[in-house]
């Protein structure tokens, strides 16, 4: 299972974007390969779409995300917001968003693709 990072889903549900078509390219290599989507990452990308390309855009891919049986929603818990806080608060040397953290987290257990240069850095770092 992979998880696309936000910056993946918001250049390819906003057309303007200058990543739109890397985003495409990576969506269709995927063909039907499940992917997970953290929580954090869902509001993360609805707030930016809503922000940079509008509610009607943020709904849309909502509405995908939840339609869509390849695609799997992973709800936070205690134990894994546990996990991520100390990975926050102690990994030095990284300069990562908290959301960041939880997906450096998760790389542990799933394939990440991102274009975030930083996190791949800090994924391979693992």
């Amino acid at each position: 299972m992979t998880i696309l990072d936000s910056n993946i889903w918001i250049a390819f549900f906003n057309e303007n974007d200058n990543q739109h078509k890397k985003a495409e390219k990576v969506i269709k290599e995927l063909g039907s390969n499940s992917v997970v989507v953290p929580e954090y990452i869902v509001t993360e990308i609805a707030s930016i779409l809503c922000f940079k390309a509008g509610k009607e855009v943020a709904n849309d891919f909502i509405k995908n995300i939840i339609d869509n049986k390849d695609i799997k929603i992973l709800l936070s818990n205690k134990l894994f917001f546990s996990n991520v806080i100390d990975n926050f608060v102690n990994l030095d040397g990284h300069k990562l968003s908290f959301i960041d953290m939880a997906i450096l987290y998760l790389s542990k257990t799933y394939e990440v693709i991102t274009f975030d240069k930083n996190l791949g850095k800090a994924i391979k770092s693992l």
